[in-house]
Order: structure tokens, then sequence, then C-alpha cells
């Protein structure tokens, strides 16, 4: 008799995924991450009680993973102009996760929920040319260029524009420097 095989948590957790990675989140079912992993729906359901539980893990897994590629990107000694680079090769790499974290919006963010004022502040902090900006200032500078960079990365995830990484990073600057 062959050894039965088990479906873990970590093996439902990393189909589903790369379901949603490949078809967007809103394929995510049993019966698609139970074909991924080459199994019964029955496995998953054993894990999972239902599939809220689940889709909450596959979003955590998400953000994790989308907020690393936007964190470790630095390609310019600036910063926060490295945060919003990284967050628009993030939309360029990625699209289907960047839309449904931040297009679509499944969590319901506020810009504010992606990137505290405080973590802005510190970030934009980390320049030198920012030491005598009011945190009012820095804020305001934040916001307005964010709408520039969510925008761009939003026309980049959905195929309207083309990744350029020098084009972006000089519309980028003015805002940054």
């Amino acid at each position: 008799m062959p050894k039965a095989t088990s479906i873990t948590k970590e093996m439902i957790i990393a189909s589903a995924f790369e379901i949603v990675r490949r078809e967007g989140f809103s394929s995510l079912s049993a019966r698609n991450i139970s074909k991924e992993i080459g199994c019964s729906t029955q496995p998953i359901y054993w894990v999972y009680k239902n599939m809220d539980d689940l889709k909450q893990d596959v979003i955590s897994k998400m953000i994790v993973y989308l907020k690393d590629i936007i964190t470790n990107y630095k390609k310019t000694g600036k910063p926060f102009l490295d945060y919003g680079l990284g967050y628009i090769y993030t939309a360029h790499t990625e699209p289907t996760l960047f839309k449904a974290i931040y297009v679509d919006n499944i969590l319901e963010h506020k810009i504010t929920d992606i990137i505290p004022e405080k973590t802005m502040l510190e970030i934009m902090r980390q320049d030198t040319c920012t030491a005598d900006i009011s945190d009012d200032k820095l804020l305001d500078t934040a916001i307005k260029s964010w709408v520039c960079v969510h925008g761009l990365a939003s026309l980049i995830a959905c195929g309207m524009m083309i990744y350029d990484e020098d084009n972006i990073k000089c519309m980028l600057e003015s805002f940054f420097s």
C-alpha cells in the first residue's frame, strides 16, 4: 500500500500564493488549490476551517513578499526615492500581486496603512537634505509624491505604461530631491 501524502499548511499556502501570483486573487479557491497540489479539497479543509482563514494567510504572505521587494530596492542612495522606485518596480515584477493589494485594495487600505506617517518620516529623515524641513512639510511632500508613485505603479501593473527605470527615476527625482 502506498504511503499517504501529507498535505501541510505550508504546502497549501505556497500553492495558493502561486495561484494568486499567476491568476489573481479572484482565482483563489479550494478546488484550484487542490488541483495545484494534486489532491482532493478534503486536506485543505482539514487544515483550514474555512476559505476566509486561508485567504488571510495568503494575504499575509503577499504583503510580506511585496514589502520585502519594496524595502530591499536600493539604487539611488536616497531612501524615500528608493522606496518609491521599489514600489513601482514591484508593480512591474509582480503585477498580479500588486494589483490585488494596491489597486483592487482587497484589504481596504488607506495610504497611511500602506506607509504609516511615522514610517514615511523615518524614511525621509534618512536623507541629509531633509534636516531643515518640518515634519508637516515632509508629510505633505510624501503624500503628493505618493500619488504620482502609485499612479505610475498602477499604470505599469495594468500594462498601460512601459517600465523604464531611468525615465521613472527622472520623473520622481523632483519630488524626492
